[in-house]
């Protein structure tokens, strides 16, 4: 199986070509490339100088840019997404609907190690591979992140913390709005997320539940934020599912 997702992201970024070796010759390592001498930042680009580069036609080479440490922090997120309205919901195939109830009756904690990007250089777009000594741990897409900045990099599902979510109905007033001459009802409702962590260390979650409503109180420390739905790019294309666009 790592084989396999190593193969697959691998896909996506420059491979290494070695000449072949001509008889009676011995293959020795692979030429990793020129050094880079200089890296400067031109407007918005940030470029990397190589000299002296030379390739013959049909050959390709993996270039070194740079190596530095940088501090990282183990990351729990969740977010517990919302049900479609049911005027949406019912323009969805019964088999859709099946695959959102459970997705939202099974919330999954991520793991994701949060980079500080304290180097001389940004991060750029591309496939990562995570690796805990010689063991690889995961891949990913890190993100563009300039120098100063922080990135998250998923690691894998914590199947050790466990999301419990309910939900149920405190109060229904009739005829509690009137807008355009029709009459609306308001509902309220009250919900509760419990989770169990069965890691041996105790971990730093980030809990984010969105809501179509009005929050009128989160415990626990929670934050109420009221958001614009109508330009809100990250409720539009973020990682919300398909039908809220």
């Amino acid at each position: 199986m790592q084989f396999a997702l190593t193969n697959a992201m691998m896909s996506q970024v420059a491979n290494v070509a070695v000449p072949a070796a001509s008889s009676g010759e011995s293959a020795g390592p692979p030429a990793m490339g020129p050094e880079i001498t200089a890296a400067d930042k031109s407007e918005d680009l940030f470029a990397f100088t190589a000299n002296h580069v030379t390739l013959k036609k049909g050959e390709r080479m993996v270039i070194p840019v740079a190596e530095f440490t940088v501090k990282y922090q183990d990351v729990f997120t969740l977010d517990v997404l919302f049900i479609p309205p049911p005027d949406v919901m019912q323009n969805i195939a019964g088999r859709q609907q099946s695959e959102l109830a459970r997705l939202m009756a099974a919330p999954k904690v991520i793991h994701k190690t949060r980079l500080h990007n304290k180097s001389s250089y940004p991060f750029t777009t591309a496939p990562a591979l995570v690796l805990l000594g010689d063991r690889l741990l995961a891949q990913g897409m890190m993100t563009y992140t300039a120098i100063g900045a922080d990135c998250d990099l998923e690691i894998t599902t914590a199947v050790d913390i466990k999301v419990v979510k309910s939900e149920k109905e405190t109060a229904r007033i009739p005829n509690a709005m009137r807008w355009q001459n029709y009459d609306y009802a308001r509902v309220d409702l009250a919900g509760n997320l419990s989770l169990s962590n069965y890691r041996n260390q105790p971990v730093a979650l980030e809990v984010t539940r969105p809501v179509l409503g009005n929050v009128t109180a989160a415990d626990h420390q929670g934050v109420i934020e009221k958001t614009n739905v109508f330009e809100n790019a990250d409720l539009r294309h973020g990682q919300y599912p398909y039908w809220w666009g």
